[in-house]
């Protein structure tokens, strides 16, 4: 098939989103299908040579502009052009296909904001977000993709997504696929996991024997690491072995930090910043958690998984409907849920536990790969493209855009 695939900017070490977006691409074009990128910037050497990056010129000097730059933009290259199947994923609209790996945004604002137990509170922070400029920028872009005049098909990466654009964007049930997210568990392989592990810790002043849990993200608030700190110093207040946490993101650790010390916990809380190889976060820890309020459905999970991590993770995290709660971790109900998380992490304390737990975690992680992933969504796209070939005329097929191109293998770069 002829695909055009539609993704603001692509370079895997910012983010899964962007990493999910070079693992498509890659399968994609291993099956024999034609990529077209439309992008604004990519990073040099990420995409397989065989994907054609066509950039998407966006003006605008503010974030808001730019987003909606970008998507207004692809829409009018996207609409003189002619494929099988066009694919979006995050704030543009122009397709036959939605994958909104972000979820949906009223879905989301409902769930960030039940981080604030005030009634107030929580009101003040909707009141704020929905006062900003840009929630009605996204809002503009989304109502668009969803409109019933588009039809398009939209593939929900887990059944909570599924929910929420039934409630939220009105989405008729019979137009969105649940298929959920996968990674590429080869990319997280190292060449030798227990020398990794060794200088990893010695780097960052770990002894082997420490009991490690790992939390990954770049919005703190959001993944839950408040609750998080608080049910480690809970747990950590005991006589069981201590529990220490590696927090690795680019978050601003600085109210954190004081959080974690005031508890009584600093020398167990190590904040790593951006760490440009995660890999040697996942094999030098023991187990990973992620209370989330509210993930579509994490990529980390996965990664974690296939490492053979347990995972400690909440039921706001499409990931979590894969997982099986006591066989490769634990499901909370909410991030709030104290007693069951400090539950689940003296559970991972136990040794023989906690390796068992990491066997099924690995046989999951490895289970539901991005080839049975991709394997869905081209059915999904097939089903397109056979539509859209029933309903064309028998003239010749317009060719693809042929302006503000670029091919990967020859040019490639940040924009």
């Amino acid at each position: 098939m002829r695909l055009a695939l539609n993704f603001p900017r692509v370079d895997p070490t910012k983010g899964g989103a962007e990493t999910y977006i070079v693992d498509l691409c890659r399968s994609l074009t291993r099956g024999g299908h034609q990529v077209d990128l439309f992008t604004s910037s990519w990073a040099e050497g990420a995409l397989p040579p065989e994907v054609r990056c066509i950039r998407v010129e966006a003006e605008g000097r503010s974030r808001r502009e730019q987003v909606a730059g970008f998507a207004d933009a692809s829409a009018r290259l996207l609409k003189a052009a002619d494929y099988d199947c066009t694919v979006g994923f995050i704030n543009t609209y122009e397709h036959d296909v939605i994958i909104p790996q972000g979820g949906v945004h009223a879905g989301s604002l409902r769930a960030n904001a039940m981080r604030f137990a005030n009634p107030v509170a929580r009101r003040l922070y909707v009141m704020g977000k929905v006062l900003n400029p840009k929630f009605w920028t996204f809002r503009a872009i989304e109502k668009r993709q969803y409109a019933p005049e588009r039809q398009a098909r939209v593939v929900a990466v887990s059944r909570m997504v599924s929910r929420h654009l039934q409630e939220f964007a009105g989405v008729p049930k019979s137009r969105i696929h649940v298929v959920p997210n996968a990674i590429d568990p080869d990319r997280v392989l190292v060449p030798q996991p227990g020398a990794t592990r060794c200088a990893f810790r010695n780097r960052i002043g770990l002894e082997p024997g420490d009991l490690v849990g790992l939390f990954v993200g770049h919005n703190y608030a959001l993944k839950g690491l408040e609750p998080l700190i608080r049910g480690l110093a809970a747990r950590n207040g005991t006589e069981l072995k201590p529990i220490h946490l590696i927090v690795c993101g680019g978050g601003r650790p600085g109210w954190y930090r004081r959080l974690a010390n005031r508890l009584g916990v600093g020398e167990y809380v190590h904040f790593l910043g951006f760490h440009d190889d995660v890999r040697e976060c996942y094999w030098s820890s023991d187990f990973f958690v992620s209370p989330t309020y509210y993930d579509p459905c994490s990529l980390v999970v996965f990664e974690a998984l296939a490492c053979g991590l347990p995972v400690i993770t909440t039921a706001c995290n499409g990931a979590s409907e894969l997982m099986t709660d006591g066989r490769q971790g634990y499901v909370l109900p909410t991030p709030d849920a104290r007693t069951e998380l400090v539950a689940a992490l003296d559970r991972l304390a136990d040794d023989a536990h906690r390796r068992a737990m990491s066997a099924e975690a690995a046989k999951l992680g490895r289970e539901w790969t991005f080839d049975r992933h991709v394997e869905a969504l081209v059915r999904v796209f097939q089903e397109v493209a056979a539509a859209k070939a029933k309903h064309a005329s028998h003239g010749k097929r317009p060719a693809a855009p042929h302006v503000a191109k670029t091919r990967n293998r020859k040019k490639a770069g940040r924009g």
